[in-house]
C-alpha cells in the first residue's frame, strides 16, 4: 500500500475524513495513490507537461494535503490571468526596462510572457511577491522547485534567469547588466543563460551569495522548444533537473549556497540586440517540509 493510501485510511470518519472521501470520491485511496504518489510513475513523467517524478519522488504532497504540518506545496499554473496583465497587486513585482508581464493571448491552459521589448538592453523581470518567501534555503529541511518555461531566440545577445531569490529585496531595473548581461549580487540559486554576444545559448546551473557562481557552466544547451527547470535539496544538497533529467552537477551549503535565505520564484529576460526577448512561463511549484 503506498503511503499516501495509509495516510489516507488511517484518517478517522470524522469532518476531515468526510470530506476527503466526498472529494476522492468512493475509491478514494486509489484515487489519492494515482494522485499523489510520484514514486508509482502515477502522475506525470520526465517528458511530459506536468511535474517531473524524479525531482519531486521524495516530496510527500499526499501527506502534506492531509496533514499541512508536514510541509507546505504551492505554486502557480497562471490558468485564471487570460485577462490579466500583471502589476505589483497581481502577487507579482514587475521591475526591468520597459519590461512587460502579462498573460499570453489565448491560451485556455494559462501562459505568462515576460517580454523584453525590442531595443538593445531592454529588460522584463518578476518576483513573487510572497513574504517571507516560499523556501527557506535550509540544509535540514528538504525542499523542492520546478518550472516548465520556454525562451523565443537562442542565437543573439541575451540574458536569462529562472530560479529563487532571495525575498527582501526586489530584483530592480537592472537585474542585469547592460552588455554583459552579468546579474547583480543579490541571493539565488537556479538556471541561467549568460550570452554577452551573439552564440548558441547555454543554461547554466548558477547560485549567488557574495558571488555569482557557476555549478555547471554547461549544463545544458538552450533550445526554443518548453523545458522543465527543477531544483530538489535533499538533507542540505541540491541536485539539478532538466525535463526530469537530474544533472550530475549538486551544490550545498558546504560551498556557500545561499544558505538560510528566504527566497521566491523569479524570472529575467534581457535583450542583448535590437530583436525582442521572450521567457514563457507555463507553470512554477514549490514544496518545503516543516
Amino acid at each position: 500500500m503506498s503511503k499516501s493510501s495509509q495516510i489516507f485510511n488511517s484518517l478517522s470518519n470524522h469532518r476531515t475524513g468526510r470530506a476527503l472521501r466526498n472529494l476522492f470520491g468512493s475509491n478514494a485511496p486509489e484515487n489519492v495513490k494515482t494522485l499523489f504518489d510520484v514514486k508509482d510513475s502515477q502522475m506525470a513523467s520526465a517528458a511530459g507537461a506536468g511535474l517531473s517524478p524524479l525531482v519531486w519522488d521524495s516530496c510527500p504532497r499526499g501527506q502534506i494535503l492531509v496533514d499541512p504540518t508536514t510541509g507546505h506545496f504551492i505554486g502557480d499554473d497562471f490558468t485564471f490571468t487570460n485577462a490579466e496583465s500583471y502589476t505589483t497587486a497581481k502577487d507579482y513585482v514587475l521591475a526591468g526596462a520597459n519590461g512587460t508581464f502579462a498573460a499570453t493571448a489565448a491560451d485556455p491552459n494559462g501562459v505568462a510572457l515576460l517580454t523584453a521589448p525590442a531595443v538593445d538592453n531592454n529588460e522584463c523581470n518578476v518576483n513573487h511577491a510572497i513574504n517571507p518567501g516560499v523556501i527557506k534555503l535550509d540544509a535540514t529541511k528538504d525542499w523542492w522547485f520546478e518550472a516548465r518555461v520556454k525562451i523565443n531566440q537562442i542565437t543573439t545577445a541575451q540574458g536569462v534567469f529562472v530560479g529563487l531569490i532571495e525575498d527582501s529585496i526586489t530584483m530592480g531595473t537592472t537585474f542585469m547588466t547592460d552588455n554583459t548581461m552579468a546579474m547583480k549580487v543579490q541571493d539565488n540559486i537556479g538556471f541561467q543563460i549568460l550570452a554577452a554576444t551573439n552564440t548558441a545559448a547555454i543554461w547554466q546551473a548558477v547560485h549567488t551569495l557574495t558571488a555569482r557562481v557557476a555549478v555547471d557552466a554547461t549544463l545544458t544547451t538552450a533550445t526554443a522548444a518548453w523545458v522543465k527547470l527543477g531544483m530538489k535539496s535533499v538533507q542540505g544538497v541540491v541536485s539539478y533537473f532538466v525535463n526530469g533529467v537530474p544533472l550530475a552537477a549538486t551544490t550545498s551549503a558546504a560551498v556557500n549556497y545561499p544558505l538560510d535565505k528566504y527566497v521566491v520564484p523569479a524570472f529575467a529576460t534581457k535583450t542583448g540586440s535590437a530583436a525582442a526577448n521572450t521567457l514563457s512561463v507555463d507553470w512554477w511549484y514549490a514544496a518545503q517540509t516543516r
